[in-house]
């Protein structure tokens, strides 16, 4: 059997999915089970692509009885993707016997296929993989819609999960560099177009017998997993290292570690914390956490973040960048002021120049060096 330069990109794709496997699957001192879970949905994903290496191939009608291993494998990939996600997000995330609910699509695939396919006589077989149009699915609608289904299902409850953690992390942090998923957002809903696409096309070819060749298949395939499953992968291997996470309690602190809320009138306690602010200027560190601040303030985080978000209509992150965004403003407004842009925005707190720029320009309707010329032009 001689491979076509795409077949040949695509094992090698493949062959890089079981590489990043083993990484995730090697000893590791801390936060094993990101990678543990990332190398169950790399399986998946790796999964789906050899079955399209198969079928493609030819390989499955030479040999009946791998069809449709990769398809089984790669209903490891929804749960899986879920899972990691929280597992990145909370750091104290530990798998229990209710999530093994997740992965009921590996053992219901089984069923599917094995009632479908195995159980038939080899001849049968071969006959349904001539005449399938599309790899992994037996030339069932019902299925193709179900297996879609599944994948497509569980990569949105990821996303929302993900936008879930985003509204938490303003509530905890004053700098979401590094900490918000938007990487994993993106790609989770590229991915998605791409089983969204797919679905189509696997419409069409059973419905429509709308089929194109063997080889655009594979170039389409191997198109997806190199602009979007390889940087997601890389990117998720790399995750736990770069951000651990946060406590999923970390708003329950216990109660008795500071003053409560309740015993003060929201002015005393709006009072005590601008006082706070003004005096210590504790928003001018870029680590700056509720759980810091609290402390500070001798308040529990829980009661800190319930006056912001209840009493002042604002999270901890708003909060904090406010009190920033005037600190950069009056050091831009000052005409003694010698520092560039740059130095006053890390001195005011900030790490990175277009949250800077985006929120002063949101607050103050200018950017800051449009409002430092501004203010220059009019001396």
């Amino acid at each position: 059997m001689i491979l076509t330069l795409p077949q040949l990109i695509l094992f090698g794709v493949i062959s890089q999915f079981l590489f990043l496997i083993l990484l995730c699957i090697a000893p590791l001192k801390a936060r094993r089970l990101p990678r543990q879970l990332l190398a169950l949905m790399l399986a998946g994903m790796a999964g789906t692509l050899f079955e399209v290496f198969l079928h493609t191939t030819g390989l499955a009608t030479r040999y009946p009885d791998t069809a449709f291993t990769g398809t089984i494998l790669g209903m490891l990939q929804p749960g899986a993707i879920f899972l990691y996600a929280q597992s990145v997000m909370y750091r104290d995330f530990r798998l229990r016997l209710r999530h093994l609910v997740h992965f009921l699509p590996v053992p219901g695939a089984i069923v599917m296929f094995a009632m479908g396919y195995y159980s038939l006589p080899e001849e049968s077989q071969i006959r349904m993989l001539s005449d399938s149009h599309y790899p992994g699915v037996m030339n069932s609608v019902v299925l193709a819609i179900v297996l879609h289904g599944v994948v497509i299902g569980y990569l949105a409850a990821t996303l929302k999960k993900i936008s879930r953690f985003g509204v938490e992390l303003r509530n905890v942090f004053s700098d979401l560099g590094n900490k918000e998923l938007a990487w994993l957002r993106n790609l989770l809903f590229a991915y998605g177009t791409a089983w969204s696409l797919s679905l189509v096309y696997c419409l069409l070819a059973h419905v429509m017998r709308v089929t194109g060749s063997h080889q655009s298949l594979t170039i389409a395939t191997t198109m997806v997993s190199i602009v979007i499953l390889l940087p997601m992968s890389i990117l998720a291997f790399r995750q736990p290292a770069v951000f651990a996470g946060i406590g999923q309690t970390v708003l329950d602190a216990e109660a008795n570690s500071g003053a409560y809320a309740a015993d003060l009138s929201p002015g005393s306690l709006a009072s005590r914390i601008e006082q706070l602010m003004k005096e210590r200027q504790p928003y001018l560190y870029s680590n700056l956490t509720v759980e810091r601040l609290a402390r500070q303030a001798e308040l529990t985080p829980r009661e800190l973040s319930q006056f912001l978000n209840q009493k002042m209509g604002i999270n901890f992150y708003e909060f904090v960048n406010g009190y920033r965004i005037e600190h950069a403003r009056q050091r831009l407004a000052d005409p003694l002021e010698t520092g560039t842009i740059t130095d006053v925005m890390y001195e005011s707190g900030f790490n990175s120049k277009s949250v800077f720029n985006t929120l002063f320009r949101k607050t103050n309707g200018k950017t800051p060096s449009q409002y430092r010329r501004s203010l220059r032009q009019n001396c």
